[in-house]
């Protein structure tokens, strides 16, 4: 056998064991002393015979083993016949390349080594690696201790390169894993300085495991990281279980807290550059949908472009911009509100064709710092405060709230009672005979004395439901949405209105105060103006037999008749009073005072909002639409009696007219106990507030009904 065959194929095989410099630096020894191996017993694994047994550095040939390690088999020593020193040295070499994830002869998993190739990278971080058992004890009790290193290091570079390159894997995911290859930057500095340092025999095994013990508990939460990472997570998910990493960070670990806050940081730094953009501009730039706000318009349309003044309405913005919840990560929860508020009213006052100065800093988030807090408080307040002092100043938004509670809370003096007094006529005809632009020239008339500039803003409407029906279709809108579907199962096709019953008043807010003063608000203030006129109707029929008996001679017959309307009038009285001074007055008069003080628009909006809501919701007892269907039962009771005893008498003897009161009164006692039953109930099924609510309405009412009071 060729002797320089016989060493090119020894040096084949060991060059998957042995550093260049070392296997240069032996070759050159083999060919000074001449040697010659034989390799006739190579395929059954037995040692090497032949040769020289005095070579410089290179182990003894017969002492050798080949063994498989990862599908290679390379040349192994008997390590039981190694020196001390040699063992040492073999230790740390196995112990850097299994720490770079290098297959190694000696550090062997707990596992089939054929397993691991089909295992995931998750599962691989929990497998147990181990030294051979013929190393020193001393050798392998320093080393044990480092060996879970090599499977936290394969679990993180595998999601390193695994997100790399997979197309379209997220833009938080792909800072995660370039996060991780900065920080394990230095993890490879160290495996070069260590290797370095083992061929130059600077190393010892001591001060390997003292350098590299550092990193095991840094590549163990870095590991953590990861296997979370590969589960289907959203970014903002992503960022929150990074947050919590950071959170459950250990004090006396600064160097690891250290290194966890900047993979943060520098994570959130990519999300957190999409919520400057908006919050500062008002342009959302998500081309892989992980901002929890959408914009549902199509994505080539341009933010700068005004819309048509229909099209721009308060429903418009509602829609625009659609909430995911789980696209926010936990950091931001509570900033989210003036997060999403400030990119929309930018995008408002751009419609508004308003100029102004746009807030200019960079966003970015550090675990334990609220500097990311004040950058988003102050990106909100500068268009929040802008939309208000527009809306203010240029459309005077306090004077329509002022106007709101004049008109439909009929505060404004001698309003309700002069419409009434024009519209008597009309309002006593079934709906199907009214004209609406008669009653709007009515209502035009009644206001042409007032001082007021936006009057004209007021219409008349002739609504196809009575009250109740409107506030039942109301409750199902809001519990279901789906406003087209109750409206058509709701529709009254039978129902025969009079005009008092279907006269409501409309305002028209024009853009962009109609974004305050949208439809649906408005239309909480119809029901309760509604329900106001309809009180006054009645009150003022009662009123006319008191001023003007010549007109209804059943008042001159006997007392009991008087007292039967006056039971009446007082009762519509105190539920107007009710409605008025007990719940909607106090509630406006401090909507007015936080309008003059406001410092932004949501101030306004949330106060406007809750203010009308409350009037409705403990004024009618909105919730339950049986109050207000059983208020308008006894009104018509009152209006019925009201046209008894106005109604010539004709043939009619006394008896039969006092026969006609009493009835009128057994009814009218009857419904009376029936609501205050009904409000009796209601405050107990209801809320603290309504139950104040109905106590209040109950002592108003008690002392109008004969029947057993309601305790």
């Amino acid at each position: 056998m060729d002797p320089s065959k016989g060493n090119n194929d020894i040096a084949d095989k060991v060059r998957f064991h042995l550093s260049k410099d070392e296997l240069e630096r032996q070759m050159r020894n083999i060919h000074e002393q001449g040697s010659s191996l034989d390799g006739r017993n190579r395929a059954s694994g037995s040692g090497i015979s032949g040769g020289s047994n005095s070579l410089n550095g290179l182990p003894r040939p017969e002492s050798w083993t080949f063994e498989s390690v990862g599908g290679y088999y390379l040349p192994n020593e008997d390590v039981a016949k190694m020196s001390l020193p040699r063992q040492e040295q073999l230790v740390m070499r196995e112990l850097i390349y299994a720490f770079s994830g290098v297959p190694s002869s000696h550090v062997k998993p707990d596992i089939q080594v054929d397993r691991i190739a089909e295992m995931s990278a998750v599962d691989i971080a929990k497998v147990r690696f181990r030294l051979d058992d013929v190393f020193n004890g001393a050798f392998k009790a320093l080393a044990n201790d480092m060996l879970p290193l090599i499977g936290y290091y394969i679990s993180v570079q595998s999601f390193i390169e695994e997100t790399n390159m997979t197309p379209k894997c997220g833009r938080t995911r792909l800072a995660l894993a370039t996060a991780f290859g900065d920080q394990m930057q230095e993890y490879y500095d160290l495996q070069s300085k260590l290797e370095t340092d083992l061929q130059e025999k600077k190393l010892n095994l001591k001060d390997l495991v003292r350098q590299v013990r550092p990193w095991l508990s840094t590549l163990k939460v870095f590991s953590c990281m990861a296997c979370t990472s590969r589960r289907k997570l959203t970014g903002a998910q992503l960022l929150t279980l990074l947050e919590q990493f950071s959170r459950e960070q250990k004090a006396n670990e600064p160097d690891l807290k250290e290194r966890v806050f900047k993979i943060l940081a520098s994570v959130t730094r990519v999300y957190m550059k999409i919520v400057q953009l908006w919050i500062q501009k008002g342009v959302l730039y998500d081309t892989q949908h992980e901002f929890f706000v959408e914009d549902t318009e199509r994505s080539n349309a341009m933010s700068s472009t005004l819309l048509a003044p229909e099209k721009c309405c308060h429903a418009y913005w509602a829609q625009r911009y659609r909430l995911h919840p789980d696209r926010l990560p936990v950091f931001l929860l509570p900033q989210a509100e003036e997060v999403f508020h400030a990119g929309k009213y930018l995008n408002i006052l751009r419609q508004c064709n308003v100029t102004m100065k746009l807030l200019q800093q960079p966003l970015s988030y550090t675990p334990g710092e609220t500097g990311h807090v004040d950058i988003i408080k102050s990106s909100y307040e500068l268009p929040a405060r802008k939309l208000l002092e527009i809306l203010v100043k240029k459309h005077n938004l306090p004077q329509h709230i002022r106007n709101l509670r004049s008109i439909f809370l009929l505060q404004q003096e001698g309003f309700a009672e002069t419409l009434l007094d024009k519209c008597q006529d009309q309002l006593k005809c079934n709906v199907d005979r009214l004209i609406p632009e008669n009653l709007q020239t009515l209502l035009l008339e009644t206001l042409q004395q007032s001082k007021d500039s936006l009057k004209d803003m007021l219409r008349c409407q002739l609504k196809d439901c009575d009250v109740a029906t409107q506030l039942e279709r109301r409750n199902i809108e809001k519990n279901e949405g789906d406003k087209e579907t109750s409206s058509e199962e709701d529709s009254p096709e039978t129902l025969n209105l009079c005009g008092y019953e279907s006269l409501a008043l409309r305002y028209e807010a024009k853009w962009p105060l109609s974004f305050v003063l949208y439809p649906e608000l408005l239309e909480q203030l119809q029901i309760l103006q509604r329900v106001l006129l309809f009180l006054h109707y009645v009150k003022r029929h009662l009123t006319v037999l008191w001023q003007t008996p010549s007109e209804g001679t059943g008042l001159k017959l006997t007392h009991r008749s008087k007292d039967l309307r006056q039971r009446m009038l007082m009762s519509m009285l105190n539920m107007e009073h009710h409605i008025t001074l007990d719940i909607a007055e106090p509630r406006w008069q401090s909507l007015i005072s936080t309008v003059d003080k406001a410092t932004n628009i949501d101030e306004v909006l949330n106060k406007l909002e809750m203010s009308v809501d409350e009037s409705l919701r403990l004024g009618l007892l909105s919730s339950a639409s049986t109050f207000v269907r059983a208020l308008f039962t006894l009104g018509q009771v009152c209006l019925n009696f009201c046209g008894f005893v106005e109604s010539p008498p004709g043939g009619r003897s006394s008896q039969e007219f006092e026969k006609g009161i009493s009835e009128y009164e057994i009814e009218f006692d009857s419904f009376m106990g029936s609501i205050l039953e009904l409000v009796k109930e209601l405050a107990i099924s209801s809320g603290s507030d309504e139950r104040e609510s109905c106590k209040q309405l109950l002592q108003r009412l008690q002392e109008f009904c004969k029947a057993p009071k309601v305790d």
